[in-house]
């Protein structure tokens, strides 16, 4: 049976790639990234165990291998769209729960693309101490490393099963958004090492070893530290983590066949919500009264725009709310300017300039900060706008809804900018004043204001007419916002997004350079005409992205519906 599911993994696995040439293309990229990533590896081995102390091997190492057990054990936790391909929900209609079934589910996930990566690397430390001429060392990491693997698939399958029988829809997405905001968070780190050596690193890099033993001696780092026990002379401990490594597996096994007994066994449980919908009041027409109230906003939107397009903006703010993918999307544009402001607000203290030979300290005071920091709303302003340029691609095949009902190409493109812009001006206006506040630069926020507003409308102009022209797969309704697409398009959908920066500059270039000279030349009537050219260029490139953005949707809207059901979890109609 081991070996059955094992062929079938990998099956499975091949006939999802040769369905889709850009999987293919994805996949060699990928494969080519861990090869790189595998081949550096290999050369900081070498380099660890013929220049390095048998100390700092074991510290490295078994930090790093603590890592590497906690990766496998975490990411499930975090990432509710991982492999899955042989869950065992799926395998209850054609097996009964076993022992067998339990250990040839577990060799599948061991033996795919995650697995075998993880394998070579298990084995990396074994290069190590033989480099280091530490045989008896390179002879136990031999031992620990099945050890080391079977933890990492364990944990792994464990958690990504019973968080599956456990959790609601609603509960994964939710711990998906906070992965993603951990992830942003994650990413800062490197911004904390210059605050936190200071002037004396000794300190810091005392701390950093006792992190790193005391990384290597919990269970997750046994396996990887117990070979740098054995070089240093503490046998007995090598043997009692060696040991140890072996146990812990055994011990997750009985509970990964509990787990699948369950999965298999436990009836489908339903986590939907149900909610009451307000009827209509008295102020609603008599061919509609009685009806539910199902989007309050587009009876409230109705007064400024055609009913069709109040419909999808009311729709839109509501995914704007709801929906993880959107939510990801929000919490990533609101969380722009802290990223990129978080490193240089942190290290203000080490940021030394020198003007005509003197030394100039930068203040990140209130009304003292550098005048570079006003490029931030403009920023902001592109990304927000770009926002909605694979709007239709998350619609999934629920755009048949649109293309059904008649609804005009304009309306559609229309409430989709009402129901971003309902957030996303405020947001930005309120950054674009933080931004003029914390430098001091009040006379520069008309220039800013413009150049905001032509990089918004150029933007918001840009993705009406690319989600029509330049689908490209996004994540299915219902999948985790931290899952990645299966196809390979995501170099395709980089692609995209650096073309079009560099057009919305382009097309933006007067306002800006308008702005720019105003700023720097201090020269109050160039910003002003900066603010009002803003103006004009925002209103203009959004007329023309509602218009002709709407045209091709009303020719290509069943073309773009056929593109989307070709994607991974899209062809089923929602």
């Amino acid at each position: 049976m081991v070996a059955t599911l094992v062929k079938l993994k990998w099956r499975l696995t091949l006939n999802a790639l040769t369905k889709n040439v850009w999987a293919i293309i994805g996949t060699v990229f990928g494969a080519l990234y861990g090869l790189g990533a595998l081949g550096l590896m290999l050369a900081g081995a070498v380099g660890l165990g013929l220049k390095a102390d048998p100390d700092v091997i074991m510290l490295v190492l078994g930090s790093l291998g603590a890592l590497l057990v906690a990766g496998w054990a975490m990411v499930p936790l975090l990432v509710t769209g991982v492999d899955s391909t042989l869950d065992p929900r799926a395998m209850a209609a054609w097996a009964a729960p076993s022992r067998r079934l339990a250990l040839g589910l577990l060799a599948a996930g061991a033996l795919g693309i995650p697995g075998c990566i993880t394998a070579a690397v298990c084995l990396i430390p074994v290069l190590t101490w033989l480099l280091a001429g530490q045989l008896l060392a390179a002879l136990l990491a031999l031992l620990c490393a099945p050890a080391a693997l079977a933890t990492c698939v364990l944990l792994s399958r464990i958690i990504v099963t019973a968080a599956g029988i456990s959790s609601s829809r609603r509960g994964r997405e939710t711990t998906a958004i906070i992965a993603f905001v951990a992830f942003l968070v994650f990413t800062q780190l490197p911004n904390l090492i210059p605050r936190i050596l200071g002037d004396d690193p000794t300190g810091f890099l005392q701390q950093l070893r006792t992190l790193a033993k005391v990384m290597g001696l919990i269970p997750f780092g046994w396996a990887f530290a117990a070979p740098g026990l054995i070089a240093t002379g503490s046998v007995l401990s090598a043997l009692v983590l060696a040991i140890g490594a072996w146990i812990l597996p055994m011990i997750l096994l009985p509970l990964w066949q509990r787990v699948v007994n369950k999965a298999m066994t436990s009836p489908g449980s339903s986590h939907t919500r149900t909610r009451a919908y307000a009827a209509d009041g008295a102020g609603s027409d008599i061919q509609h009264r009685g009806l539910p109230d199902v989007l309050p906003w587009a009876r409230r939107l109705g007064a400024a725009l055609p009913a069709p397009a109040a419909a999808v903006a009311a729709r839109s703010l509501r995914y704007w709310r709801t929906d993880p993918r959107y939510l990801v999307q929000f919490l990533s544009v609101l969380l722009l300017p802290v990223v990129l402001v978080l490193g240089p607000a942190l290290n203000s203290s080490r940021f030394v300039v020198y003007v005509n030979g003197q030394r100039v300290e930068n203040s990140f005071a209130l009304g003292h900060a550098p005048a570079a920091l006003l490029f931030m709303a403009p920023a902001l302003a592109v990304f927000m706008g770009w926002a909605i340029h694979d709007d239709l691609g998350l619609d999934s095949t629920a755009l048949w809804s649109h293309i059904s009902a008649g609804i005009r190409g304009a309306h559609d493109r229309l409430g989709r900018v009402v129901g971003a812009a309902a957030w996303q001006v405020p947001a930005l206006l309120v950054v674009d004043l933080l931004m003029v506040a914390w430098t001091g630069r009040w006379e520069a926020l008309p220039a800013v204001t413009g150049a905001c507003l032509a990089l918004y409308g150029c933007a918001l102009a840009w993705s009406c007419l690319a989600s029509v022209l330049l689908p490209y797969e996004t994540l299915a309704p219902g999948d985790s916002p931290m899952r990645s697409r299966t196809s390979g398009t995501a170099f395709l959908a980089a692609l995209i997004q650096m073309v079009a920066i560099l057009l919305l500059l382009a097309v933006c270039s007067p306002v800006l350079g308008m702005a720019v000279y105003g700023v720097v030349q201090a020269a109050p009537l160039w910003e002003w005409v900066a603010l009002v050219a803003g103006i004009v260029w925002c209103s203009l490139l959004l007329w023309g992205g509602v218009v002709f953005g709407g045209r091709m949707l009303d020719r290509r809207g069943p073309q773009v519906l056929a593109t989307i059901r070709t994607w991974p979890g899209h062809a089923q109609p929602v």
